[in-house]
């Protein structure tokens, strides 16, 4: 019996576990035409900057290249190249040497606050030349754009955002009290340089850009986007102002797009939150580029994400790529305590920062990777990674008689604890009653799923599955993103031994309104083979 890839016809009443895809390529695309403000300067902003280009767009379909092996990934992933400048906590393998997780984030890079001193501005030279001042407790927004609601409430969105950097980074909210930022908000460039407040000295940027106590940024088309800037740049200043630092390029840049995303509604700000929609997050585009550079063969592993150097980011991809990174390591449960505890390494701009990261979760990372390829695959605006994150079980020999597993309906893949062997064939069945939807009802369903909607071109809720091998790296293929049907029940053979994997068939973006579980029993099947 041959194998099928990805979701297989619905009406399919057998399964083989065999399928693979690639997400890892050879780099990031080269010939994105960035979208730059009416002012701005053509080149990217500089390596030090914190904002990126508007990329919008409809996502389109992934259609994963199919791969014959998991080639295993490098033994020494974060090997630093010879000409790049070192720390002392860069050797992998003397990391952790000797120490315990408490030890390695203690002592230097534990943060350090600067004066933060505001520029003098000639006011009256300021105004002159039509740039009005708003004033906030924690930052002076000078900007030549006519009065504005989306533009005036700005100096409260910074405002807002001070009590959860705090929060974030772990800061005593006492201690940020008097911090402040001079905001540069620009539609006429000439004005700015005019009156003194774009200084010469500064690099070329695109959209934004923060130095010390100040950031400048560009009017944008959307007011989400404009915020999401000031929010940026806001949390660069804050990094280095309470950490006296921010890490090396994917954790300065991942961290600021992820603080930077936000809900803005009723003059309430909240930070961190995953984009739930194109047109909730008008130009911001990240999630265009992951899902057009994944389906081109060019996405990007970890490892590769790490080890971007300072001039990655003149190009638009890396801002993307590292705002996954970091929605990742931040929403997933078995990654986000040592993320956030990464902040007290933050002056360690060298690779040393990412061996540090990498050996914390050393005995975890295949574990990690296999999920970031579904993550990456699957990627979609709204995207759960709490609920998507995999609990991986002790696996166990099946019994002679079989076993029952109970599946969550509003959880991603999860472990049925059992490994399966190749040329066996398998009985199994599904039974119980769940909800995949709340609108305008409840959405009740079995494990054969509803019709009535259809998911990556399965019924929705239908029940899937998939074998993996733990104890083999992804590297460029993760069996999960392209899982098959089993619906109420298959028998079949499958043609390589590993953990069977099990979830109901649903968008990474809409299993908080699933409701209920359901059992799956898996039985062995005497005397039979594959052929």
């Amino acid at each position: 019996m041959s194998s099928r890839k990805g979701i297989p016809n619905a009406g399919a009443c057998c399964v083989v576990f065999s399928v693979v895809c690639v997400i890892a390529g050879c780099g990031g695309r080269s010939d994105v035409t960035p979208v730059a403000g009416p002012t701005s300067p053509a080149a990217m902003e500089s390596p030090t900057g914190g904002s990126d280009n508007s990329l919008d767009g409809s996502p389109s379909p992934m259609t994963p290249a199919a791969a014959d092996a998991e080639p295993q990934l490098p033994s020494a992933a974060f090997e630093m190249p010879d000409d790049m400048p070192t720390s002392p906590r860069s050797g992998l393998g003397d990391l952790l040497a000797g120490q315990n997780l408490d030890e390695l984030f203690t002592g230097e890079g534990a943060g350090q606050f600067g004066s933060f001193e505001l520029p003098a501005i000639d006011a009256e030279r300021v105004a002159a030349m039509g740039i009005r001042k708003i004033d906030g407790r924690h930052v002076e927004l000078y900007t030549d754009i006519p009065a504005d609601p989306a533009v005036d409430e700005l100096p409260r969105l910074f405002d807002l955002a001070v009590p959860q950097w705090c929060d974030y980074f772990e800061v005593d909210p006492a201690v940020a009290q008097s911090w402040r930022m001079a905001a540069y908000l620009i539609n006429d460039k000439a004005k700015f340089e005019q009156a003194g407040l774009l200084p010469a000295d500064l690099p070329p940027f695109l959209n934004g850009f923060q130095r010390g106590p100040e950031l400048w940024f560009y009017q944008q088309p959307s007011d989400y986007y404009q915020r999401l800037l000031l929010l940026h740049e806001g949390t660069h200043g804050f990094m280095q102002w309470a950490l006296g630092g921010a890490g090396p390029p994917w954790y300065m840049e991942g961290v600021a797009e992820l603080l930077g995303t936000h809900t803005w509604r009723n003059g309430q700000l909240s930070l961190n939150q995953f984009p739930e929609s194109k047109e909730a997050s008008p130009h911001w585009g990240r999630i265009k580029v992951i899902k057009e550079e994944t389906e081109a063969g060019q996405g990007k592993s970890l490892e590769e994400i790490m080890r971007y150097d300072a001039t990655a980011h003149l190009r638009v991809e890396p801002y993307a790529w590292c705002w996954a990174a970091a929605a990742f390591f931040d929403g997933n449960p078995g990654c986000r305590d040592v993320f956030r505890r990464m902040r007290k390494q933050a002056r360690d701009k060298t690779y040393g920062f990412s061996n540090s990261f990498h050996n914390s979760l050393a005995k975890d990372w295949v574990h990690i990777t296999r999920q970031w390829h579904v993550f990456v695959m699957n990627m979609e605006y709204g995207f759960d990674v709490r609920r998507e994150a995999i609990d991986r079980l002790p696996a166990a020999v099946l019994p002679a008689e079989g076993a029952v597993v109970t599946i969550a309906a509003d959880r991603g893949w999860q472990s049925s604890g059992y490994l399966l062997e190749a040329g066996q064939t398998y009985k199994i069945v599904a039974s119980g009653r769940y909800q995949v939807g709340n609108q305008p009802k409840p959405w009740w369903c079995e494990p054969n799923g509803i019709t009535l909607r259809y998911h990556n071109g399965a019924p929705l809720g239908i029940l899937l599955g998939s074998i993996v091998d733990e104890d083999k790296p992804p590297g460029t293929a993760s069996v999960l993103a392209t899982p098959d049907v089993i619906g109420m029940g298959v028998e079949t053979p499958v043609d390589r031994s590993g953990t069977l994997y099990l979830r109901i068939n649903d968008s990474p973006a809409e299993l908080s309104d699933n409701r209920g579980e359901f059992t799956v029993r898996i039985t062995p099947v005497a005397n039979t083979s594959l052929e």
